[in-house]
């Protein structure tokens, strides 16, 4: 394993954290970012930028760097046994900076290695003809541009990895995210509230996490309604659950899920995006809460219409003998419709927006699901609310 020591591995990503930690707490990290030059400052400024939609970069550069400061000797070039006095990226990666990432950058995390992408996993240096697809040219170009001026201009790889660490924790902060609080406004009507959802929900965006966009927008108004509906009387809305968690939905029921004072499941919802509902993603939901108690079990799409032509019967012979065998109400339904008559119920359906807004930012930093573009969009899109 190259030799590899655990202690100065995790030394090195360590100590540049807390270094850049104490860098943002004196300036912001203004004068430590002043130890680059402007192009050295642009380029990692551009792999910052890129960060969330471009993880494999940003782990190899990481990789590379912590090489390059446990062995200065070592061309960091060279990132694969298989070529001449090359090292193992792939296995510090793996065994070192993709665990530090998950601690400490886990928005940012690729899920066992950087080197397990197109992008990265090719037999030839990182040299300026690397063929590795890198989708973004640029990024590719700065990312090149940075490991050249490593090994051939010599530039000193300590700076260069807490410089990034200092970009990375800001692009990550959620305080400093949290700064842009969103004023509401009175008199908010609810058809323009589901409009600009439906815009949020529907735009196109470079990055992925979209579906996640509606179950946070009901959840939303769940929090609501648990402590104003008389039916949540002595309900608890449980905390959301990330789709991309295995362990975690092996646990669940469903995105949104109620339970009782004495914690059995009372409702629980699942939500789909852009597809409309068919008679085996009742049976499968049948299957999560099969061995379990539950009253009612909602299966919602903003698929318009929302259930798959053709698929009608099927459904609801399913939903009967899903109720003859177990008792749990199945009802089917679209998404946009329940959130036009859940807003109904509220008192102020400004509250809605305060908790959107407010969990997309949570959401934000607990998961890799919301990305910066979602936060960015809906804020944009609640600026047409104004008027």
């Amino acid at each position: 394993m190259d030799n590899m020591n655990n202690h100065d591995y995790n030394t090195i990503l360590n100590d540049a954290f807390s270094e850049a930690e104490k860098e943002l707490k004196r300036d912001r990290g203004k004068k430590y970012l002043n130890k680059l030059n402007a192009s050295q400052k642009e380029w990692l400024v551009k792999v910052a930028d890129k960060s969330e939609s471009l993880k494999a970069v940003t782990t190899a550069l990481t990789t590379c760097l912590v090489k390059k400061i446990e062995d200065p000797k070592q061309d960091i070039r060279y990132h694969k046994h298989e070529l001449k006095n090359g090292y193992s990226g792939r296995t510090l990666d793996t065994s070192y900076v993709t665990p530090f990432f998950k601690s400490h950058f886990r928005r940012l995390s690729m899920k066992e290695s950087g080197w397990l992408t197109r992008s990265i996993e090719q037999p030839h240096p990182f040299t300026k003809d690397f063929p590795g697809k890198i989708r973004d040219k640029e990024v590719k170009t700065t990312f090149l541009n940075i490991i050249d001026d490593i090994e051939i201009k010599k530039a000193d790889p300590q700076t260069y990895l807490i410089s990034l660490f200092i970009l990375l924790i800001k692009s990550t902060s959620v305080k400093q995210k949290k700064a842009n609080i969103i004023k509401i406004e009175k008199g908010i009507t609810i058809s323009s509230i589901v409009d600009v959802l439906k815009i949020h929900f529907f735009n196109k965006y470079s990055v992925s996490g979209a579906s996640r966009l509606p179950v946070v927008s009901l959840y939303s108004i769940y929090q609501i309604l648990i402590k104003d509906i008389s039916r949540f009387e002595n309900k608890k809305l449980l905390p959301l659950r990330s789709h991309i968690s295995p362990d975690a939905r092996a646990r669940g029921v469903g995105d949104l899920e109620v339970t009782d004072k004495r914690g059995t499941y009372f409702e629980a919802v699942e939500i789909k995006h852009g597809i409309p509902i068919d008679s085996v993603m009742i049976q499968d939901a049948y299957d999560k809460f099969k061995v379990t108690p539950i009253k009612r079990y909602y299966l919602l799409t903003t698929a318009e219409p929302n259930i798959k032509r053709g698929e009608e019967d099927k459904i609801l012979e399913v939903i009967e003998d899903i109720r003859n065998k177990h008792g749990c109400e199945v009802i089917v339904n679209g998404l946009i419709p329940s959130l036009k008559y859940y807003l109904r119920l509220l008192d102020d359906p400004g509250k809605f927006i305060d908790n959107y807004t407010k969990n997309l930012e949570i959401e934000f930093s607990k998961t890799t699901e919301i990305k910066k573009e979602h936060i960015k969009k809906w804020k944009e899109l609640f600026k047409l609310l104004q008027y």
